[in-house]
C-alpha cells in the first residue's frame, strides 16, 4: 500500500523537486501539490482522511504553514507533517515540534535526508497501522533522532530504514539475501551489512537454511 502525500510548496520549483525524489522513492501517491496555506488548510480539512503526511512549507502567501498546522490542530487534527523551511530559529522549531511534527527539515537539505524523513514516516505508520503491539526496538527506532553517527561506518539510516522497510512488506517470510537484493534493488555486499547489524541488534532475525540441494544460506524476516 503506497501512503499518500500531500505537497504544499509556493516555489515550483522545490514543488517538482519533493515529487522527483518521491517518484524515485516509488512507495508513494502523490495527491496535490498547493502553492499557498489557506488553500492548503482547506483542501486538507475536507480530504484529511485520504492523506497520510504532508509535506509543509512554512514561508507562504496567504496563511504560513506554522499558522496552517496550528489551525489543524485547533480542529483536532493528528495528520502527520514534515516542515521543510530554510528557518531555523529555536522559537519556530519548538513551537513545530510542540504540534507534533513527525521531522523537520531546513533548506538547503540532500536527497538523502528527504529519503530518511518520508521513509521514517512510512515505518511508523505501517508499525501503527499492521502491529498490534510494539517492541522496545522499534518504539526507539521510532523515536529515532535521524542521525547517522551511532551507525557503524558506512551504514545510512535512510537505506537502513528502506530495507528495514521492505522487510515489513514480506513480514513471516523467510527470504535469501538474492531475494532482498531483487526486492531492494541493492547490491547484495551492501546489502549483508544492513542485514547484519538488523539482526546483531535484533531487528530481524536469521537463521539458517541447509536446503536439500547446494550450499546452505543464511535467511532473513521480521516477525
Amino acid at each position: 500500500m503506497k501512503l499518500n502525500i500531500l505537497i504544499v510548496e509556493d516555489d515550483p520549483m522545490v514543488a517538482h523537486i519533493h515529487k522527483h525524489y518521491l517518484n524515485e522513492l516509488g512507495s508513494f501517491n502523490i495527491l496535490e501539490t498547493i502553492d499557498n496555506g489557506l488553500e492548503a488548510f482547506e483542501y486538507i480539512k475536507l480530504n484529511e482522511a485520504s492523506i497520510d503526511l504532508v509535506i509543509l512549507d512554512v514561508q507562504m502567501p496567504k496563511l504560513t504553514g506554522l499558522e496552517v498546522l496550528k489551525l489543524l490542530r485547533e480542529e483536532g487534527s493528528t495528520i502527520s507533517v514534515i516542515p521543510i523551511t530554510a528557518v531555523n530559529d529555536n522559537k519556530t522549531i519548538s513551537e513545530f515540534l510542540n504540534l507534533g511534527v513527525v521531522d523537520y527539515l531546513v533548506k538547503p537539505f540532500s536527497q538523502e535526508r528527504f529519503n530518511q524523513a518520508v521513509l521514517r514516516c512510512e515505518l511508523k505508520y505501517k508499525m501503527f497501522t499492521e502491529n498490534g503491539k510494539l517492541s522496545q526496538k522499534e518504539i526507539d527506532q521510532m523515536f529515532s533522532n535521524g542521525s547517522d553517527t551511532a551507525l557503524p561506518k558506512g551504514l545510512q539510516e535512510s537505506t537502513l530504514l528502506y530495507v528495514t522497510e521492505a522487510l515489513h512488506k514480506h513480514k513471516h517470510r523467510l527470504l535469501d539475501v538474492e531475494e532482498i537484493s531483487e526486492i531492494t534493488n541493492l547490491s547484495k555486499v551492501s546489502l549483508r551489512k544492513y542485514l547484519d547489524y538488523l539482526s546483531e541488534n535484533g531487528s530481524i532475525d536469521k537463521q539458517m537454511d541447509y536446503g536439500t540441494v547446494g550450499r546452505p544460506k543464511y535467511k532473513y524476516y521480521i516477525k
